[in-house]
């Protein structure tokens, strides 16, 4: 499989245009802990930067020509920090609930349809302004005979908009280098990989930190400040009787 380069700075498609970015955060985020562990095994430690991954993505991009900021997840939580930090990025959550059996539900089908409405609403073939689909996935599976990330990938590039495609390199489904190869002008693909050090860390490395935190709020002199508060308190109301 022959794979874009990437040097410090992305590849984009560059030219005036209204941009739409929408994010796969499952896929995003299993991509990158798949060969991360031992014996190149899922390292379920591994956490996304969001903040750090933006600006990669948005590089080179005039702020205002963006249009759309979505990004696609399943619950639960509904608070989990992850979401919390895509809003604080002003990207919309779109979340699904998971099944019994903890498989997402429809969350692809809701991703398609959102961005199919953006291709129907901004037809570059239409309108003076060219349109721009930034997606980051590598899913390319056929979703039960529905809509697939592909099919919208190709639905895009027939309505006149271009697509810049970002996936991790081994998560990435062999399909959209297809569709790349027959429309190297349209279509651009870039790889997360190069910058993993810079939008990935490692969950045990906050969690050190938090129990870093725990161990001072439980250390003996804060115990025994504790306990002499409550002695005071059971004497206070002791006395007050």
């Amino acid at each position: 499989m022959k794979r874009t380069s990437i040097g410090n700075s992305p590849k984009v498609l560059r030219s005036a245009c209204e941009i739409h970015i929408v994010v796969d955060n499952s896929n995003l985020f299993i991509g990158s802990q798949n060969g991360q562990g031992i014996n190149r095994q899922q390292d379920t430690s591994v956490r996304i930067n969001v903040g750090n991954l933006i600006a990669i993505i948005e590089q080179n991009k005039n702020s205002k020509d963006i249009k759309t900021r979505l990004v696609g997840g399943s619950t639960p939580p509904r608070t989990s920090r992850i979401w919390n930090e895509w809003e604080k990025c002003n990207y919309t959550c779109l979340l699904g609930d998971r099944s019994i059996l903890n498989k997402e539900v429809f969350l692809d089908d809701m991703l398609h349809s959102q961005i199919q409405n953006l291709i129907l609403r901004n037809n570059s073939h239409q309108g003076s302004v060219q349109q721009r689909l930034v997606l980051i996935t590598g899913d390319g599976n056929a979703n039960d005979n529905r809509t697939s990330f592909p099919d919208i990938v190709n639905i895009a590039l027939d309505y006149g908009w271009t697509v810049e495609l970002w996936s991790w390199g081994t998560s990435m489904n062999k399909k959209f280098s297809d569709i790349q190869r027959r429309n190297p002008s349209k279509m651009q693909i870039n790889y997360l990989d190069q910058y993993r050090s810079k939008i990935t860390f490692k969950q045990k490395q906050q969690q050190q930190k938090v129990n870093n935190q725990l161990n001072s709020w439980f250390s003996p002199v804060s115990i025994f400040v504790l306990c002499l508060g409550i002695f005071l308190c059971f004497f206070l109301i002791y006395w007050w009787n």
